[in-house]
């Protein structure tokens, strides 16, 4: 049986007074109902000293459990040291033995070693059985590698309740480098990261929808992934939630770092300027839609290494007069000019894209996704893109319009060399990746699990909830509702009860609170009923500032 918060502090008074001592009050704290039910605490409570904090929970129902996942989620150390069991050390990804190529200031040798336990492990790493004294890190770096740097290496973990382990011994080979085995193009073509937003705009409040919008980010997502990208894709946004994205990305374009943005939905042009349309709103007021060039220009003035910007939307006029002045749009000055950016229309200027009716993608991405992943440098697998679209039935009605600014043979497979910049997106990432925990709750004769996803396994505002019996009860009904979800949104999966799919994670304001209700459908009864909270999953999680 879980242990109640309570019977601990019961069991140990002096335990109270360290943690008050211990816990202090920040802006976090108001993430407490993203981890203990409301019916464990009171929806209203609000703490605003550590003394009212743990005499509130010395009269809840909080679990031993659910507190100290609280105090993980606002890294409260000192507290959790007194309240979460000792877990011993283990090792989850042992070091790999590795075959690594002289090649300068650009090589890099990179071991692993990830661990579990509480308290948290600390890593010492040994080359040739010598300590390497500066090397505490759960990652050994090293550039540049030479033929010296060729041996074996081992890491030590241990934490400080005496619970330590070894790693496997990592044999490493450095090659001299011979010119005939150098790849083609310059070596400093490599990425510190990668990052791709994808955005989709169908479901339009006073315009049409778009059938093919979705397979495309998700056609384009799934192939960016496979090369190592970090996908931000959305479904359904508006004119803020635009610009809150891109802002949150170009956080994460940090020198030397690959980027694509790619926006599926509807377009226009008026004025000479291309507008980017979000789905509450029409294309017959541009101001209250988004200039192309403002996300352009913000993408563009950040510290990247390359840029790929794709704009897939119509380019017609959209009912405006197409031979005014160009409109004055503010965008953000650029201190210096920078030679990084290959920028991609789907479409010529005053033209549509197409959607074909019967076809898994729009024109563009029909073709675009056939050479993407290819091992060749963006600029040729923009001509073999082109090449092949000139062929289709089509052509005439869409001609797509590439234009450079980078002079360098950039390639969407080049290697990412892991460092401080990967590290520190790497923070970032796990906040806006991170799924709730999947969940199995004993249910007479049988196992409930819930089960999290994201919509169809890319889309990062948008979260799918599963909920089955195993082994299946016959004649027993499994469905799912939302309790707390507002504003976002919420529908089934295919008028599926047991499936629910949460949109419009990015508008939601508290912490998401479903329930689960076993029925059976033969008398009616409800045999079973349950509350869960999901916290603030996915792209919520910025809203909650965690």
């Amino acid at each position: 049986m879980t242990r109640l918060l309570c019977d601990l502090l019961d069991s140990d008074p002096s335990l109270i007074y360290r943690l008050i001592q211990a816990l202090k009050p920040n802006d976090t704290w108001r993430c407490l109902h993203s981890i203990i039910p409301h019916t464990h605490l009171g929806a209203m409570f609000q703490p605003s000293s550590s003394d009212e904090l743990v005499l509130a929970l010395q009269n809840s129902f909080v679990s031993v459990g659910e507190f100290v996942s609280w105090l993980e989620r606002i890294d409260a150390k000192d507290a959790l040291f007194l309240v979460k069991p000792d877990e011993p050390v283990r090792i989850l990804i042992q070091p790999q033995a590795r075959v690594v190529t002289e090649a300068g200031s650009l090589s890099v040798l990179r071991l692993a070693c990830e661990a579990t336990g509480f308290p948290p492990p600390v890593y010492e790493w040994y080359f040739n059985d010598q300590r390497l004294e500066e090397e505490r890190s759960s990652v050994l770096e090293i550039t540049p590698v030479t033929k010296e740097h060729s041996g074996t290496y081992h890491c030590y973990v241990s934490n400080v309740r005496a619970s330590r382990t070894r790693s496997s011994t990592s044999t490493v080979v450095v090659q001299e480098q011979h010119k005939h085995n150098l790849p083609e193009g310059p070596l400093s073509l490599c990425a510190t990261d990668k990052v791709a937003l994808l955005i989709s705009n169908s479901e339009y409040i006073n315009d049409v929808e778009l059938k093919l919008t979705t397979n495309d980010v998700e056609t384009l997502a799934k192939s960016l992934a496979a090369l190592d990208f970090r996908i931000l894709a959305y479904n359904n946004l508006t004119k803020c939630e635009i610009r809150e994205a891109t802002e949150f990305f170009c956080s994460l374009l940090r020198p030397g770092t690959y980027s694509v943005f790619y926006y599926a939905g509807h377009g226009f042009k008026h004025r000479r300027i291309d507008y980017i349309q979000p789905i509450n709103c029409d294309s017959s007021d541009s101001e209250k839609c988004i200039s192309f060039l403002e996300i352009v220009n913000r993408i563009k003035g950040t510290q990247s290494g390359f840029n790929l910007i794709m704009l897939d939307a119509c380019r017609s006029s959209g009912g405006h007069l197409s031979d005014l002045p160009v409109a004055e749009i503010k965008t953000p000055v650029m201190k210096k000019a920078r030679r990084s950016s290959i920028i991609v229309y789907a479409t010529s200027p005053y033209s549509s894209a197409v959607e074909v009716m019967g076809h898994q993608n729009g024109l563009f991405m029909e073709h675009l996704k056939r050479h993407i992943c290819e091992p060749v440098s963006v600029h040729d697998a923009l001509r073999r893109t082109l090449k092949d679209l000139e062929e289709h039935k089509f052509s005439d009605y869409q001609i797509p319009v590439v234009k450079y600014d980078t002079p360098h043979d950039h390639s969407l497979t080049d290697s990412i060399l892991d460092g401080k910049v990967y590290r520190r997106n790497s923070k970032c990432w796990h906040v806006v990746s991170r799924l709730p925990p999947d969940e199995v709750f004993p249910v007479p004769n049988a196992s409930l699990h819930i089960r999290y996803s994201c919509e169809r396994d890319v889309f990062c505002n948008s979260l799918v909830v599963r909920a089955y019996l195993d082994p299946p009860l016959p004649n027993i009904h499994v469905s799912l509702d939302a309790v707390h979800f507002k504003p976002a949104g919420v529908h089934e999966a295919a008028s599926d009860s047991s499936v629910l799919v949460v949109n419009s994670l990015q508008r939601l304001e508290s912490a998401l609170e479903l329930s689960v209700v076993l029925r059976n459908m033969e008398t009616g009864i409800v045999f079973y009923t349950r509350k869960f909270n999901c916290g603030f999953p996915l792209v919520s999680a910025l809203r909650c500032g965690t």
